[in-house]
């Protein structure tokens, strides 16, 4: 028996790397009964008391610069103490000095390759230090073969330190018949027909590109809402995007959420003519797959690893900076039922590969790799 400490600092925050973290520590806490584990946390996280096999360690901060800082001056220490045998970060940052063996987990590699998106710090940090600190772990998880060569390129780090462990859904993210997800038209005033975008409000997502074309559809006799569901993503905000919103024509027939709860979502995405996911860049991508497994109709750009993430189960598109595409992809499914089933059954078999089971297999498999 082994104890393995997982760093779940920062899971705390609404989005895909906290829905993905949650979705693999759940089977993974409880598919192995063999180790002990500890889990540290900033927040007290309640779903994951899953036995007498885990033990729960909560900061006294909450300040993500604060609790780097803390975990720094006290981990090496009090882990070292505790006999623990390997760490695991799943959240792309590492501390110096810890006891055992070492996985970190990278989530994306946004923050060198868009950098004019992020905190001046975070640009630094990820330009200059991160490189210095993964090499000194035993393994790297990337959540994407796109992320794992981004690492080997950008970092020049050994392919033979990296393991590509998918991220998994919930699966709970499931067809539902239409007269359970009728609520959420009501709730959120959508109206009989709406689009639907999942993703924090940030540069990365591309929204700018994704309201013009919104536009351009209602121009062209669209007759319903876009809705825009996450939170605003506080180090890289889109000012273009919330001044274009505010002066357009449209600006009633769009609704920004904010974040929903989970059984929210489920139905918005059940309820959707179509699931919109423009972005820019993405590591994996969480919400393409959440609206595949829904059997939502998915278009979406082909940059960084959503066509390897995606596959058939979307309408790729050329260009994700061109309105026009977006316009021309979304009149293509609304307007051809062929084509729609066709996304639909073809998402929901590539949704059906990346389950918290098999994340768990692969992550327990690295585990034993190294202990």
């Amino acid at each position: 028996m082994s104890l393995i400490a997982l760093d779940a600092v920062g899971i705390g925050v609404p989005g895909g790397g906290r829905s993905a973290t949650l979705n693999l520590l759940r089977e993974l806490l409880r598919r192995d009964q063999q180790n002990r584990y500890l889990l540290l946390l900033d927040r007290p996280e309640p779903e994951l008391a899953l036995g007498d096999h885990i033990e729960h360690v909560l900061m006294p901060v909450h300040n993500r610069f604060a609790c780097r800082a803390w975990a720094q001056a006290v981990w090496p220490v009090s882990l070292r103490r505790a006999g623990v045998n390997l760490v695991h970060h799943l959240k792309n940052l590492t501390t110096l000095g810890l006891p055992g063996r070492s996985v970190v987990t990278i989530h994306d590699m946004a923050t060198v390759l868009y950098p004019s998106m992020f905190s001046a710090s975070d640009a630094l940090y990820w330009r200059h230090l991160q490189p210095r600190m993964l090499r000194r772990v035993d393994r790297i998880v990337a959540i994407s073969k796109q992320t794992s060569d981004d690492l080997v390129r950008l970092y020049s780090l050994p392919a033979d330190v990296i393991r590509v462990v998918y991220d998994a859904y919930d699966p709970r993210f499931r067809p539902l018949p239409p007269e359970t997800t009728a609520y959420v038209r009501t709730r959120y005033a959508l109206g009989p027909h709406y689009l639907l975008h999942v993703g924090s409000l940030g540069q990365k997502k591309n929204l700018l590109t994704l309201l013009i074309a919104f536009e351009k559809l209602c121009a062209r006799g669209y007759d319903g809402t876009l809705a825009v569901v996450g939170r605003r993503y506080g180090r890289g905000q889109d000012a273009a995007f919330d001044e274009h919103l505010a002066a357009s024509a449209c600006r009633e027939r769009v609704l920004l959420t904010g974040p929903v709860s989970d059984d929210d979502l489920v139905a918005l995405y059940n309820g959707a003519e179509a699931a919109l996911f423009p972005s820019l860049y993405e590591g994996f991508g969480l919400v393409p797959v959440e609206a595949m497994a829904c059997g939502t109709p998915l278009i979406c750009s082909s940059t960084g690893a959503l066509p390897e993430v995606v596959g058939d189960g979307g309408l790729l598109l050329d260009d994700a900076r061109d309105p026009q595409a977006i316009v021309e992809a979304v009149e293509s499914v609304l307007g051809d039922a062929t084509l729609r089933a066709q996304l639909v059954s073809r998402g929901l078999a590539r949704a059906a590969l990346y389950t918290p089971a098999r994340a768990a297999v692969a992550t327990l498999a690295l585990y034993r790799e190294l202990l």
